[in-house]
């Protein structure tokens, strides 16, 4: 069976998730499984000049270039040594430059490719849109769903495998139990038992057995949008057995229990009650302080929070994440931060505290090609000058406790809302971006 007939561009719902995993790993072949570079070339910015050929306008519905590697990099000039700007994923395709330009950096061609850029389509692209990895791995990312691509999770220690014929792969190592990953298609093909394996094709181009995985949905928390109408102060019950509470004179009665990660808008109204602090709901609802998450108002400001200046303001204490543009708030929700909280980020599993910018976003950041890590190719990440990421996890959902090694990790609707909402923004089609040093671009001030 080729691999389009189980996976569509753009995706599905996730009420139907079961059915596309099902479908996603039926029986069936591929005439070929993808042979992936593991090339991750390094980006940054380099003060030489080099060439940059004009090629001539591109249509978007001109001719195409694909992505036949893992991340092929898109370079500022046609120049191995360029700056990096951006990637593309295997299977991606991007308008192109009819013409294109030799030398030697590039025997096979360099094209420019939309908005800008250059990329060269020795080994990591190709003009052939009929190339087999571009139908292997079409499954494209789905800018519209709370993941933007299918996830499923390994329900035992299972073998990890890569392509070593047309015809087979074989181990390449394990994974373990619980490990989270992006799953982009699937292949029939012997291992070195000779047997038939029913295989889920994993998003760096390596193979698990479908019979070993289940769907990974993710949460469905999701903060809330700020306005007018909606403001700060607002709290979320981030414990099981919190409960509403009503006033009978001197004592507070106790009520209905208020369900996990539930939002309760506040009038901002409090009273102690035998030494117990109180929110209002309403006039005659409230919750103790101590059960329940606040996110407050900030009325101290960074020197940077001016005009719309995009930041996020992120408590480690609180497990709380507010973004603003300039001095208005605009959306707050909960974020899981390091484990060990407060403490030394370089020797325990805590998390960078500081004022830093974003420098890459990507629609999914595989996880420093670490098979032990729990989620690979984590999806609507930020990466922060502190080394540390933001992103989303379809993994778990102890959004407003301390749960990472590091990172900040927030639930995937979450995740896609500031994926979307930063700047500056990934060109269509791009799977990730390299922010200019220049750049205007998001802030996040952790504390």
């Amino acid at each position: 069976m080729d691999v389009r007939a189980t996976t569509a561009a753009g995706g599905l719902p996730r009420s139907s998730w079961g059915l596309v995993l099902a479908a996603l790993f039926a029986c069936g072949c591929q005439e070929k499984a993808p042979a992936l570079s593991k090339t991750d070339p390094k980006d940054g910015h380099d003060s030489e000049e080099f060439e940059t050929p004009a090629l001539g306008a591109i249509s978007k519905d001109g001719p195409r270039l694909g992505a036949v590697i893992d991340r092929a990099p898109i370079l500022a000039a046609a120049h191995k040594k360029a700056p990096i700007i951006g990637y593309l994923r295997a299977g991606d395709t991007v308008p192109r430059s009819e013409k294109s330009h030799e030398n030697d950096q590039c025997t096979e061609g360099w094209y420019a490719v939309l908005p800008r850029g250059y990329v060269c389509t020795e080994k990591s692209a190709t003009t052939d849109m009929e190339h087999p990895t571009l139908h292997t791995m079409a499954l494209g990312a789905n800018l519209e769903g709370a993941l933007p691509y299918t996830y499923a999770r390994t329900t035992k220690v299972t073998a990890l495998f890569e392509k070593k014929t047309k015809d087979g792969v074989e181990l390449s190592g394990r994974l373990a139990k619980s490990t989270v990953m992006g799953i982009v298609g699937s292949w029939t093909a012997p291992d070195e038992s000779k047997e038939p394996q029913r295989l889920g094709l994993k998003m760096d181009g390596n193979f698990v057995r479908a019979d070993d995985l289940e769907a990974a949905q993710g949460s469905d928390f999701h903060g809330v949008e700020l306005s007018e109408k909606l403001e700060l102060p607002v709290a979320y019950a981030v414990r099981r057995g919190v409960r509403k509470w009503t006033m009978d004179g001197a004592s507070a009665v106790k009520q209905d229990e208020v369900p996990y990660h539930t939002l309760l808008l506040l009038t901002g109204r409090f009273r102690t009650v035998q030494g117990e602090r109180f929110w209002a709901l309403n006039e005659n609802q409230w919750v103790r302080h101590k059960d329940v998450t606040i996110i407050r108002k900030r009325h101290e400001f960074p020197e940077f929070a001016t005009g719309e200046q995009k930041w996020i303001d992120i408590s480690i204490v609180t497990g709380t994440a507010v973004a603003y543009e300039g001095q208005k708030p605009v959306f707050a929700t909960l974020v899981s931060v390091g484990r060990d909280r407060l403490g030394d980020a370089e020797t325990t599993a805590s998390t960078k505290r500081g004022t830093f910018r974003v420098l890459r976003k990507q629609i999914t950041q595989r996880a420093a090609d670490s098979p032990d890590a729990p989620l690979h190719d984590a999806p609507w990440a930020l990466e922060l000058e502190s080394g540390d990421w933001l992103h989303a996890t379809p993994a778990h959902d102890r959004f407003g406790i301390e749960h990472t090694d590091g990172n900040v990790e927030v639930s995937p609707k979450d995740g896609r809302y500031l994926w979307l909402w930063s700047t500056p923004s990934v060109p269509e089609g791009w799977h990730g971006i390299v922010v200019e040093p220049a750049e205007v671009t998001t802030i996040i001030e952790i504390r």
